[in-house]
């Protein structure tokens, strides 16, 4: 099969990971596989992932700056008839473009992967209406990626066809910077029994990062001996700045990092805090990783961890729930073992596992 996907950038994100895992392992998988994104890499951080695309995989930008512009619809029709793809897979925001391009296309197959729940991807009338009429008609079909997002989409739309496959991820090993790390962290280290806990994420509303640092302020007032690393961007607004000024001397913000593994495989908890999630690429690398996952019960993450065997939920998004879950984690460290969250991960999320699925429903157009 060709395959095409679709997406704005290659920036440090979620849906960006799985893009990229995705197409290395269907080329893998003998598929024929194109890459096309909308913005230019050299702008912000849109090719963060670039470098570790396959090069068997046929990559182009169209090298926009910021914002829709109709000309891309002219460019990337031209790509299709170059290509002439069997699949056009189009993930966030270009689903735009491709109202134009399912109707002039209308014998490919198009499928959109909705990476959050469907009111948060969607919050615009205009568009919801647009994606209805898509969705309903078959012309662009839908892959949700949790069973939360599945009956989120099911309540938003009132439709049933969505096909639920659930995120993977390539099973994360350690990076030529280990050592380096592990220097690192030894340097922020205040004593020998400190534990450490890490997060993954760009400042966002939806994280919630703000109940993370005012349960860790809790804790340090306690005298709770750890470390919280906080790795991705905070740099590019003032709340985030403002944020940040209220930690204290136990959190330390590193950075958005190329080599996250490292700081996972090294760090006792994975924290994550968020009001609303799909499925968290981020949480997946900690399973790999063996870094135990505290989290709040939203999303796709109520099914993926179970209380106390695979991780620790808090009862609900609240700041006293997460410190709770916290507690709990510090005074049961040895509860759950790294080796089993790898394995569990190994057994659900890796992106082999996922890659085929996708191939499935793929084939599945083709026969039709």
């Amino acid at each position: 099969m060709r395959i095409l996907q679709l997406i704005p950038s290659l920036g440090s994100g979620g849906a960006e990971r799985l893009v990229v895992d995705l197409c290395n392992e269907l080329t893998i998988q003998g598929e024929d596989v194109f890459l096309c994104i909308i913005q230019n890499t050299s702008e912000y951080d849109y090719g963060f992932y670039l470098p570790e695309l396959s090069n068997k995989v046929h990559f182009n930008s169209l090298n926009q700056r910021k914002g829709f512009s109709f000309k891309n619809i002219v460019a990337l029709q031209k790509m299709i008839y170059e290509i002439k793809p069997d699949i056009i897979h189009v993930h966030l925001s270009t689903l735009l473009y491709t109202y134009f391009l399912s109707i002039l296309n209308f014998k490919i197959g198009f499928y959109n992967t909705i990476h959050s729940l469907a009111e948060k991807a969607c919050s615009n009338l205009l568009f919801k209406t647009l994606n209805y009429i898509c969705y309903s008609t078959g012309l662009i079909k839908v892959i949700t990626i949790s069973e939360e997002c599945k009956i989120s989409y099911q309540n938003f739309y009132k439709l049933k066809n969505a096909v639920l496959i659930e995120n993977g991820r390539k099973s994360c090993v350690s990076s030529s910077k280990s050592k380096q790390v592990t220097t690192e962290i030894n340097g922020l280290i205040q004593q020998d029994d400190d534990v450490t806990f890490v997060h993954v994420a760009r400042f966002h509303k939806q994280k919630n990062q703000e109940l993370l640092i005012h349960v860790f302020n809790r804790l340090a007032k306690e005298k709770v001996h750890y470390v919280l690393l906080i790795l991705g961007d905070w740099s590019f607004c003032e709340e985030a700045k403002e944020l940040a000024k209220t930690a204290n001397d136990r959190i330390h913000f590193l950075g958005t990092k190329n080599n996250v593994s490292d700081y996972l495989f090294q760090s006792d908890a994975f924290c994550l805090t968020s009001s609303y999630e799909g499925m968290p690429i981020s949480l997946l690398e900690a399973f790999s990783c063996g870094c135990t996952p505290i989290c709040t019960p939203v999303g796709g993450i109520k099914n993926m961890i179970q209380d106390g065997i695979t991780g620790f939920l808090s009862d609900k998004v609240s700041e006293s729930a997460y410190y709770d879950a916290v507690k709990r984690f510090l005074n049961n460290r040895n509860m759950i073992q790294k080796e089993n969250l790898m394995i569990h991960f190994e057994e659900l999320y890796s992106i082999e596992h996922c890659a085929l699925k996708h191939r499935q429903l793929y084939q599945k157009y083709r026969i039709k």
